[in-house]
């Protein structure tokens, strides 16, 4: 008896190593098996899309008639989009961070550590799949980040006047004894190419920024587009072609136009719209901001008319404009503010949002550290980001800003501000291959602040309680060292092998159902994830720590299902989620496979916390 306990823990150590092992990698994701192929096909109008994105869509066209949506159905798989196969390849993502000024969960950035740009890191598998997920951005604003980016002849010369104000775009330079404008170069540009003129200003404004005021009015002109530089001198490249990341990023991006024979600003940039815009992005079926990141599309503008049209996996993922995963949101704020401006954001404007097969009912969450003992976790509701302040008022200091979609915990209220708890990267430990954090808290107005479920992923909006209060009850329950229950999410957490009667002796009335309704009577029957106990007309939903699969036991078949929702094979949801998270640290992760591998072999207990 002793011998095979000893094989069979034997058996299971080398079977979490392994797990382990084919698990931690810098992204906490695997890679996995893809497909040969994708189908995909267009389909116009708000019923096309899944039913999860058509209410926000219906909000939009009610605001803006004259709007289309096209739903882009990919073929390619959720689980296979984001594994590192695919889009969470190390180093294809970053994400803005500066230390000391830039708050970011920790979980917003790899565990690789790895930086491209100055300033910018590889962004966490959590982060990565929150871009990705375009349920995350249909509101008016975000929207634009999938604008059709093809010629539109309503941006006339005056409407892209008032988008260039301000900038050295609005002024003059010469070649020869000739004189050009920037606008006219643009529009001209923008017909030759077929791509929208408003694309083509956004997309210098993104490479090269807007120049610097200068004293006489007009504005300096960026380097790049400056012909300036030593050593190529009478060079342009206005979109930053061939200027991969880092130091010297100027001097390689100049040395690509000297191959292109971009030697004035005219040349540079209409034969820059064709070669990098058209030829290289828009033609090839990358016309939106978010295409032109995530390369999700097959070889070639599709439209509805085409039909289903099948292209090789080897056209996906490999071609980004950028490794900003924010860019096409900023983008988005971007095309959103001058079409306003211009006075035609209710044109009739074509929306192109992708879509993908098997995706999560509920939407992709930024990560977090926070905990639901932090706090009632919350997600910032804004366009870009909101200042959070040391006090209760507009007019106190910013401790710092919060990002769309961080995670915050809500340990109060003051008037019309929420007081928050976050938690921020500081230094990366390259050691241990982890970001180190520190604590604040401060406050963010409650109109910039939605209730978020970090277990479901859901972005419904609901209306703001008051943090920690549970609903009232009949009941006086309370937690024990063998119970744990939630008023909020009406659960109630045990260890292994809690039976029926450590309820019923507690708790007389109680009625204990199982998943299918069933009553059970047996008292000495084990509690298993999914039951339901009726207290008083309330009812709670059983989670047994690591009876991942609701069986009642704990077994090599619940390793193997966490295990399956950690590479993407098969996700875990709801009570058998959590019940997965053996440490309760609102995580799950290859820690939690350890856990269960420990109770197997009679190493430690599984406790409540």
């Amino acid at each position: 008896m002793q011998m095979k306990k000893m094989i069979s823990s034997v058996l299971i150590l080398s079977m979490i190593i392994s797990i382990i092992n084919m698990l931690v990698v810098p992204n906490r994701v695997s890679a996995v098996t893809m497909s040969s192929n994708y189908t995909q096909y267009v389909k116009s109008g708000i019923s096309a899309f899944p039913k999860s994105y058509q209410s926000d869509l219906k909000k939009l066209a009610e605001l803006h008639p004259n709007w289309k949506f096209q739903a882009y159905n990919t073929g390619i798989d959720w689980n296979e989009l984001v594994s590192s196969s695919a889009e969470n390849k190390c180093k294809k993502n970053t994400i803005y961070y500066k230390s000391g000024s830039t708050i970011i969960d920790p979980e917003g950035l790899c565990i690789c550590g790895k930086s491209g740009d100055v300033n910018y890191y590889c962004a966490s598998a959590s982060t990565v799949n929150y871009y990705l997920d375009p349920r995350n951005f249909l509101d008016e604003t975000m929207i634009f980040q999938f604008l059709n980016l093809s010629y539109d002849e309503n941006i006339t010369k005056d409407i892209l006047k008032k988008a260039v104000a301000n900038s050295f775009l609005n002024g003059k330079f010469k070649i020869g004894n000739k004189e050009y404008t920037y606008v006219d170069t643009i529009l001209e540009a923008s017909k030759e190419s077929k791509v929208s003129a408003m694309h083509i200003v956004v997309t210098i404004f993104q490479e090269l920024g807007r120049g610097s005021l200068k004293s006489d009015g007009t504005y300096s002109i960026p380097t790049a587009a400056s012909g300036t530089v030593d050593g190529y001198e009478g060079l342009y490249n206005f979109f930053n072609y061939g200027a991969t990341d880092g130091a010297g990023a100027v001097q390689r991006g100049l040395k690509k136009a000297k191959e292109m024979g971009w030697t004035n600003p005219d040349i540079a940039i209409k034969d820059g719209v064709k070669r990098v815009l058209a030829n290289n992005y828009i033609n090839v079926g990358q016309n939106t901001k978010y295409f032109y990141k995530f390369d999700v599309v097959g070889n070639e503008i599709l439209t509805e008319a085409m039909g289903k049209k099948k292209y090789s996996s080897s056209y996906f993922f490999s071609h980004q404009y950028m490794t900003n995963i924010q860019d096409p949101s900023s983008q988005a704020i971007n095309l959103f503010t001058y079409y306003t401006n211009g006075g035609i954001l209710s044109n009739s404007l074509t929306f192109v949002i992708p879509v993908y097969d098997n995706m999560p009912d509920a939407v992709s969450n930024k990560g977090t550290t926070l905990k639901q003992s932090d706090g009632t976790l919350y997600k910032v509701d804004v366009n870009s980001s909101v200042n959070i302040r040391s006090k209760a008022s507009t007019s106190s200091s910013s401790l710092g800003t919060a990002s769309r979609g961080m995670i915050v915990a809500v340990i109060g209220s003051s008037g019309s501000f929420y007081k928050v708890k976050l938690n921020k990267a500081t230094t990366y430990n390259s050691s241990n291959k982890k970001w180190n954090m520190s604590s604040i808290t401060g406050y963010i107005s409650k109109n910039y602040l939605e209730k978020a479920d970090i277990n479901t992923g859901s972005n419904n909006p609901t209306n703001p309680t008051t943090p920690n209060n549970p609903p009232n009850s009949s009941t006086n329950i309370t937690s024990t060292a063998n119970l744990k229950f939630d008023n909020k999410k009406f659960t109630l957490k045990v260890v292994p092998d809690t039976k029926i009667k450590t309820i019923t002796d507690k708790y007389s009335k109680a009625i204990i159902t199982d998943k299918n309704g069933k009553k059970i009577t047996g008292t000495s029957t084990s509690l298993a994830t999914g039951y339901i106990v009726n207290i008083d007309n309330k009812k709670y939903t059983i989670i047994t720590i690591a009876d991942v699969n609701g069986d009642n036991k704990i077994t090599s078949s619940d390793l193997l299902k966490v295990v399956n929702h950690l590479n993407g094979t098969k996700k875990l949801s709801g009570a058998y989620l959590e019940a997965s998270d053996v440490n309760q640290d609102g995580k799950v992760m290859s820690s939690d496979l350890l856990a269960i591998v420990k109770y197997l072999i009679g190493d430690s207990k599984i406790k409540l916390v």
